[in-house]
């Protein structure tokens, strides 16, 4: 029996890989429960036969991460009578709100989650209750309750850590003096987890090694997996995008970015690219899809950008997953400009796994889907270089000999980075036999 904790709220890429993975074990006929922490997203995505708990609200630390029963209850009420959307919607407009309840969770995991005696009780006892073998926390951070909570379990629980997203909040524990306790935190979850922690590529399990301190013989790498891509007819996408007022046509190339709109993405750099190419005569159609969880004021400020450059672009917010496909498969290629060193990126995967070429910045883990399986199935570039993000852009909208292999290349590889993939990948890494 598997138990995930996933982080809820707006859904991150690490979440995706989970909700992927947990969906992929029950379909193997595992019994899965989930635990959301901060607070239950609405459709997660989540198979019918999971079973999903709050085990606790955002709200519980948010004065300076002592736990609030009352705040926590408060929370939970909110959970159950405000529709989800909203609660997504209000953590946007408000992004000093997600600012406070991450540095309360932070100060609450340096400053030892065992003082929340009376959380870590219910969670073990929830945990045997429903005969928890193996726990599978999304994000290194959660995993002290895991270590927490089994030690009071009157089972013996398997815990297995995956690395993915530290640097997003060690930001925040370095903005109040606590990325060093943070760290030291990190590497005891890697020595107390019962299997080699994964680490979603190889560019990554390198940076946790070199920030954390985690030794290489604690550290896996399994990349997360993709859902199969579903290739309709291009004629079909565009009808499809159509329906849905997505203002795109078939008479020229599609350039698409997805993803978060958020700073650390880089769509700025994306769109002065964008602006250089089109000075070359090169004409295309631009989209930019994906929502924010930090706050809308960066979205803003590109939507300046892009008028200040006479940059026509087709800006969408969050869409079905069927329109999301549609828009892979009439897509030119997807531009992924991201100024950080990324763990992974599940957006070029799933260009690639659509036959849409992918661009990639050359630091990080997602510089790793450009070449799947030993083939080229996208561009890369300088980073932080608009000018050869322009170069590279022009290449996969000009060159047709070019695209035509990179796209061929991405649908012989997605099969390597398949949820199935992941699932035999985690099983054999814990010694569970593997059934499909």
């Amino acid at each position: 029996m598997f138990g995930f904790v996933l982080l809820g709220g707006a859904i991150l890429g690490a979440t995706v890989r989970d909700i992927r993975l947990a969906n992929e074990l029950a379909r193997r006929g595992h019994e899965v429960h989930v635990w959301w922490v901060f607070d239950l997203p609405p459709n997660p995505g989540l198979d019918a036969k999971i079973h999903q708990h709050l085990l606790f609200h955002a709200f519980r630390y948010i004065r300076s991460g002592k736990p609030s029963r009352i705040l926590d209850t408060l929370g939970r009420i909110n959970t159950a009578i405000s529709p989800g959307s909203f609660r997504v919607r209000s953590v946007q407009w408000f992004p000093g709100l997600i600012d406070t309840m991450l540095r309360g969770l932070l100060k609450f995991v340096c400053g030892g989650v065992e003082k929340d005696s009376s959380l870590v009780r219910r969670f073990a006892r929830q945990m045997d209750k429903y005969n928890v073998t193996h726990m599978l926390p999304s994000l290194e951070m959660l995993a002290p309750l895991v270590i927490h909570a089994r030690r009071q379990s009157a089972r013996d629980i398997k815990l297995l850590v995956t690395f993915q997203g530290y640097e997003i909040y060690a930001n925040y524990a370095r903005a109040i003096g606590l990325e060093q306790p943070l760290y030291a935190r990190l590497r005891n979850v890697a020595l107390e987890s019962d299997f080699p922690a994964v680490a979603v590529s190889q560019d990554y399990s390198q940076r946790i090694q070199e920030d954390i301190g985690v030794p290489g013989e604690q550290l896996t790498v399994i990349p997360p997996g993709l859902t199969p891509a579903r290739l309709m007819e291009r004629s079909r996408a565009f009808s499809l995008l159509k329906q849905h007022n997505i203002d795109v046509h078939d008479s020229l190339p599609i350039v698409t970015y997805f993803g978060r709109v958020d700073t650390e993405k880089g769509l700025d750099l994306l769109l002065y690219a964008a602006r250089m190419v089109a000075e070359r005569g090169v004409k295309f159609q631009f989209v930019v899809c994906g929502p924010s969880a930090m706050g809308q004021h960066y979205r803003h400020v590109c939507r300046d950008i892009a008028e200040h450059l006479r940059l026509p672009v087709s800006w969408c917010g969050q869409i079905s997953d069927e329109v999301r496909s549609a828009l892979y498969r009439a897509s030119r290629c997807v531009v992924y400009p991201s100024i950080h060193r990324e763990p992974f990126g599940m957006v070029p995967g799933e260009a690639i796994a659509h036959g849409t070429p992918c661009i990639v910045p050359d630091k990080g883990g997602v510089t790793e889907l450009a070449r799947v399986g030993g083939e080229k199935t996208g561009l890369i570039f300088r980073a932080w270089d608009s000018g050869d993000l322009a170069t590279q852009l022009h290449t996969v909208l000009t060159d047709e000999a070019c695209w035509t292999a990179m796209s061929q290349a991405g649908l012989r590889t997605a099969a390597e980075l398949s949820v199935e993939r992941l699932g035999d990948r985690i099983l054999e890494h814990m010694g569970v036999g593997v059934t499909r």
